[in-house]
């Protein structure tokens, strides 16, 4: 073998290059199993993350809803991928909501190589977080099936290795028997050849040389060729060679190369800069650079490069124009001198790309996306610039908002597709309203603005030219709008600033007219208001109370205060929590007017889980002391918000255990229209309520929207006379009529009756009448805090004793 081996060396090529083969794709392929089983994970991860986002928020609104039906059918909609063994839904609380598995499968891998594979992918988790409300509903895990995981990967890249594997060997083969033909068979022949004419030219080499490489083809080659070795190597080829990588990397320069004589005649030009000028190779003895250049650009180019010292390059950007176009290019210039002669070297590079991407970036940071109009930045800008004008003119100028009245209700209802395609009819048919110099622009979401720069002088033209602008706009947007398959009927609430000063700041300027927009909403929307100074008092009064709110709720600044409920012999029964607010600079502050402000705020459900737990810590200390009752009541109202929460009923369930308070102790107040949002949520949920043990109340019946169809369905313990009937039961017979149908109602569904707003002996005595015997109003007591209430209506008698 050492023979064979040592004297062929088209052998020693075979082998070696078969050997190499061999390994370098043993290598290679071990490289590219590894990198595929990488890129397989995160294609795999990537496509569970995928497919957990498009279930997150129907799985989030089901359990958020409690709608079981629907769950499943987002689960079971999972387990039709192959990829997934198993489905988990867990609420908010932790506790298994809904689970599936996928059938039964057969798979060519072992469980066991699988696992050890994708022993990182047990499974994939993510929380279900409801955007409205914001909400964390539960958490999604999902189980791959690793075998079948591995069944793909296999399948893919088995193949692939042995297929390369394959390709390499057979490469090296063709390798080694092109290098035979090309190669090792001529040099043979050739070697021979000199050989012969080397022997009759009598060019023996010393013994030594035929002793050692007489048996292989080194040897001959060397025998043949060393006297003509120092022939070869000449300046010659030194020079073609040079000349001709020379001439390569010029023509084949990705950028454009232009040589120029003093007289800016172009001398040379490679391909590239051919391409870009659209020159022959017939025109370029007789073309200057001057037929590219404007007239009044070409005099600036001249003087520059004349003006350039040698070896010294510069880069600067210009302009060709080429056939009616224009080419933007960047342009390296170099003067140097050869021999007697000065040329100037040109790099030309086409910059089209980059200027349109500068374009591009300009048009998004100033226009919008969804509409193409200019952006809030856009009109800030040209407010500002206004402002600095006003420097040097007096005209009035004007900012119009306008925001598109119930516009989420569309995008809700229809989709936010047909959302921005009704914003572009919007921007569509405003557009033709407006002409130079007034800008339209979207501020964002469904709010669009104008800036009028220049109205004159006096006030009330300037005013009227608004409302003249206004009343357009209006009308326009009253007029009926296709978006998509869906005729839209919509209007528009605006508010405008009018002003002259240049010391206001473009951020005041808008505020107001932000400001006076808000004005126009609570006006009833459809239609617009101007700016008036008064009107931000009004608005960083609201402000003011949010913050307040804020503090109150963030530090529980709050009070409850409790009234007493009676019955017809004036005995107490209950009593309920009223949420009471002692402002340090306001002093109290009516529920009326900071309740609804937390509702739309978003803190009414962080006030109402404090005044829960507050009321029924203050039961838990009455029972201790013997001060109430175990049978009594304590009513605690809940908000409408609050009451759809998911968590309400394990923070009631948790209250209750913290507090070891009686259920029958607890009687929640719910109002009509609480009812109206999910019905069969809100059923489900009451009959969960009275499973533990507590009563349910209807608060101010009467004013809602209740169905006596659904009342009777309600597991209800009490309806509460609203005290709007109430007060002008003696004089009003309508009241009266209404509370006599309210409780004959009630008595018929058997349910009792309470009446609020009870003032006076007559009230009382009318309810009576009436067969209502609850009663809740300031002819029993007014509200007041813990210790007074107890001081004032609980009184000691033997039926009071302690609780333990």
């Amino acid at each position: 073998m050492s023979l064979v081996f040592s004297k062929s060396l088209f052998v020693k090529q075979a082998i070696l290059t078969l050997l190499l083969a061999i390994s370098l794709s043993l290598i290679s392929n071990s490289i590219q199993l590894l990198d595929g089983i990488t890129q397989q994970k995160k294609m795999i991860e990537n496509n569970f993350n995928q497919l957990l986002g498009v279930v997150e928020q129907p799985l989030a609104s089901a359990v958020f809803r409690l709608d079981y039906p629907v769950a499943k059918q987002q689960v079971e909609s999972l387990l039709n991928s192959p990829s997934i063994a198993k489905v988990e839904v867990s609420d908010e609380n932790g506790k298994l909501f809904v689970a599936a598995s996928a059938p039964h499968r057969v798979f060519s891998s072992s469980q066991a190589l699988a696992d050890w594979l994708f022993g990182d992918f047990t499974s994939f988790q993510r929380p279900l977080i409801l955007l409205q409300p914001s909400f964390n509903s539960g958490l999604l895990t999902v189980v791959p099936e690793t075998r079948y995981l591995m069944d793909n990967l296999l399948a893919t890249h088995v193949p692939l290795l042995l297929f390369n594997l394959s390709k390499d060997i057979l490469l090296a083969c063709l390798v080694s028997l092109i290098f035979y033909f090309l190669v090792t068979y001529p040099l043979v022949r050739l070697t021979r050849s000199l050989a012969k004419l080397g022997r009759v030219r009598k060019l023996p080499l010393f013994g030594a040389f035929y002793r050692r490489h007489q048996a292989d083809e080194l040897g001959q080659l060397h025998a043949t060729f060393s006297h003509l070795w120092d022939n070869l190597n000449t300046a010659l080829s030194d020079l073609e060679r040079s000349n001709s990588h020379t001439k390569a990397m010029i023509e084949h320069a990705a950028d454009g190369i232009i040589l120029l004589d003093d007289q800016q005649q172009i001398r040379i030009a490679n391909t590239t800069a051919k391409s870009m000028l659209k020159l022959d190779k017939e025109d370029l003895p007789d073309t200057s650079l001057e037929a590219f250049y404007e007239e009044s650009d070409w005099p600036y180019f001249v003087d520059l490069v004349s003006a350039l010292p040698l070896n010294h390059p510069t880069t600067i950007e210009s302009q060709y124009y080429i056939d009616g176009q224009t080419l933007p290019v960047e342009v390296r210039l170099v003067k140097y001198q050869v021999q007697s002669n000065v040329e100037t070297l040109m790099l030309m590079r086409d910059v089209s790309e980059r200027k349109q991407a500068q374009d591009h970036i300009h048009h998004l940071a100033y226009y919008d996306p969804v509409t193409d109009l200019p952006n809030r930045q856009y009109l800030t800008d040209k407010l500002n610039e206004r402002l600095q004008a006003s420097n040097t003119d007096s005209d009035y100028s004007a900012v119009v908002f306008m925001d598109i009245d119930r516009f989420k209700v569309i995008n809700d209802s229809l989709g936010h597709n047909v959302g921005d395609q009704l914003l572009r009819c919007v921007s569509k048919h405003l557009s033709v309203l407006v002409s130079d110099p007034v800008l339209f622009a979207r501020m964002g979401g469904d709010e669009f603005a104008f800036l009028l720069p220049t109205l004159g002088q006096d006030l009330a033209a300037a005013e009227a030219q608004v409302d003249d602008l206004i009343c357009r706009v209006m009308l326009a947007c009253q007029q009926v709008k296709t978006a998509g398959h869906h005729e839209v009927h919509i209007t528009a609430s605006l508010g405008a600033s009018v002003f002259q000063s240049s010391e206001q700041c473009a951020e005041v300027i808008l505020k107001q007219a932000d400001t006076a927009l808000y004005r126009a909403k609570e006006s009833g929307r459809n239609t617009y208001a101007m700016y008036r100074p008064e009107m931000q008092a009004a608005s960083d009064a609201r402000l003011e109370m949010e913050k307040a709110l804020h503090h109150a709720t963030e530090n529980k600044l709050f009070e409850l205060y409790y009234q007493p409920q009676n019955n017809a012999e004036g005995e107490l029964i209950g009593a309920e929590a009223l949420l009471r607010w002692r402002d340090a600079d306001k002093g109290f502050i009516s529920p009326a007017e900071f309740i609804p402000l937390a509702e739309e705020i978003g803190l009414i459900v962080d006030i109402g889980t404090w005044v829960l737990d507050e009321a029924l810590s203050q039961v838990a200390t009455w029972l201790e002391q013997g001060k109430w009752q175990p049978s009594w009541r304590m009513s605690i109202n809940v908000s409408p918000i609050q009451f759809q929460q998911a968590s309400f009923l394990p923070t009631l369930k948790a209250q209750l255990e913290k507090h070891h308070v009686p259920a029958s102790c607890v009687d929640l107040e719910i109002t009509e229209n609480t009812l109206l949002n999910d019905w069969a949520t809100s059923l489900t949920k009451m009959q969960a309520i009275k499973d533990l043990g507590v009563y349910l109340s209807i608060d101010d019946f009467g004013t809602g929207y209740s169905s006596l169809k659904y009342l009777k369905s309600l597991p209800i313990d009490r309806l509460k006379i609203d005290q709007s009937f109430v007060r002008d039961l003696l004089t009003d017979h309508s009241d009266e009529a209404i509370v006599h149908a309210v409780i004959a109602m009630a008595k018929a569904l058997k349910i009792n009756v309470l009446a609020e707003g009870v003032e006076t002996l007559p009230h009382f005595d009318r309810l009576k009448e009436c067969e209502c015997f609850f009663y809740q109003g300031y002819y029993f007591g007014r509200p007041a805090p813990a210790d007074q209430f107890i001081a004032s209506f609980v009184h000691d008698s033997p039926d009071i004793a302690p609780s333990f």
